[in-house]
């Protein structure tokens, strides 16, 4: 694959997620507990970024949220044990940058005093922006990737990496919290055994408006 065809995939590989028995066990880790677990793809500070962006996605609200399923953890084992190299070189360049703007725009230089607040206003920025914006950042994107395809050394369009960075951890927390086992068997409609079969019904008679748990 040409690398600028690889760069230009980067984060959409991220929505092609299976239940490989790889991504099994990482849930399964998950189910344990924080206490001893200690990251191995993100640094601390990043994986404690990370935590923020994705509890400001997926908060606690009546069902559990990102941080009350160890989602941080989850996504930390499947960059390191599941997610291409492609994927693994993008992310070490694009979250510090996503980290880096956000601290800019809260005016501070710490990433431990980024809050949720200040999360949110770079989530807004980002992922509501108009299609015009993010088509601009698309295209800034393309244009260095196409120049790194040359050899060429440009400058990192920041605000087109932090998109792709952004929309793949959400892509990666959404897929994480629908196929955690508590969301799984408690939140979603959920069969174990499947029963008898009902034909042209709404999913509303069905399952109460849920969708179905995979």
């Amino acid at each position: 694959m040409q690398r600028r065809t690889a760069l230009k995939n980067i984060g959409l590989s991220f929505g092609a997620l299976t239940l490989s028995s790889t991504v099994v066990s990482l849930f399964e880790s998950c189910q344990t507990g924080t206490a001893a677990w200690a990251p191995e793809f993100f640094t601390p500070e990043q994986a404690g970024f990370v935590s923020k962006v994705i509890d400001v996605m997926l908060p606690t609200t009546i069902t559990p949220g990102a941080n009350d399923l160890n989602l941080t953890q989850f996504m930390d084992g499947y960059m390191q044990h599941v997610a291409g190299p492609e994927d693994r070189t993008f992310a070490q360049m694009a979250l510090p940058i996503v980290s880096k703007l956000t601290l800019e725009t809260a005016g501070k230089t710490e990433v431990a005093d980024i809050t949720n607040e200040d999360v949110d206003v770079q989530l807004n920025r980002f992922l509501r922006a108009d299609e015009a914006t993010q088509e601009a950042r698309g295209k800034a994107f393309d244009t260095w990737a196409e120049a790194m395809e040359k050899g060429e050394t440009p400058a990192v369009p920041e605000e087109g990496a932090a998109q792709v960075m952004i929309n793949s951890l959400r892509s990666l927390a959404v897929f994480a919290f629908k196929n955690s086992e508590v969301i799984g068997e408690t939140v979603l409609a959920y069969a174990p055994v499947p029963g008898e079969q009902k034909g042209c019904i709404s999913i509303e008679e069905a399952t109460g408006g849920r969708a179905w748990s995979l």
